[in-house]
């Protein structure tokens, strides 16, 4: 059977993938409108992402592990790559970069505050030629099968699933159950990661299908909803 893959940030800590992913938002989040009310024109494409930076020094991906629909942002080279592999199962749209935190020299990072507040708070840089990015909206969908057929865990956290289909025509795709979006992941083929892996793009690291599975269930915390249901 192909194996699939699931990508997410190298980035360990909030603080650290803050400053590597950066924080973007899409036309129907808060923070999207709280761009606009600083005097950023609003895109006239509605898929366009607006996006804050940390630094204008940014890697291959930049990522949002709780969007399934758009995981993830790419520089001008990893499209180019992604183009000429002919991969499948998304389409882009424009990144409009509206601030860039810091000059990204700084060699030691502030604790004080949230994590965010290194972009939110920060002036802002100007005079910064900013990175072209694109994103990516996946658009292939893969019916999955639950472990637990209400497509919950007892915990209250997404159910565990398998992919039952031996090939998928797709290069990135995310889980579907009973025809609706299932779960804020998102999978992609051996293909798409031995393309980013032999030309060492940063930022990116991938989890088999099964891994990924594995720990998703021992994060579930069977011990926590057991000692719940017993009360």
């Amino acid at each position: 059977m192909t194996r699939f893959y699931h990508a997410d940030s190298t980035a360990k800590g909030d603080a650290a993938y803050i400053r590597a992913n950066g924080m973007w938002y899409r036309s129907w989040q808060a923070g999207y409108d709280d761009i606009l009310k600083r005097g950023v024109p609003q895109p006239r494409n509605r898929r366009t992402i607006l996006a804050e930076l940390h630094s204008p020094q940014v890697s291959s991906f930049l990522h949002d592990s709780g969007d399934a629909e758009v995981p993830f942002l790419v520089t001008k080279q990893v499209r180019q790559l992604f183009d000429a592999a002919q991969l499948t199962g998304f389409r882009y749209a424009p990144v409009k970069v509206v601030k860039i935190a810091t000059h990204g020299l700084r060699p030691r990072v502030s604790r004080a505050g949230e994590p965010e507040d290194a972009i939110l708070k920060a002036k802002g840089v100007t005079g910064v030629p900013a990175p072209r990015l694109f994103a990516v909206y996946v658009t292939a969908a893969v019916e999955v099968v639950p472990r637990y057929l209400s497509g919950e865990h007892p915990s209250g956290m997404t159910s565990p699933f398998s992919v039952t289909r031996k090939r998928i025509p797709y290069d990135l795709w995310r889980p579907t159950y009973r025809g609706g979006p299932f779960s804020p992941w998102v999978f992609c083929s051996e293909r798409l990661r031995d393309l980013c892996v032999t030309h060492a793009l940063g930022n990116v690291r991938f989890q088999t299908l099964d891994a990924f599975m594995r720990n998703w269930t021992r994060q579930c915390k069977p011990s926590v909803w057991r000692r719940t249901r017993e009360r």
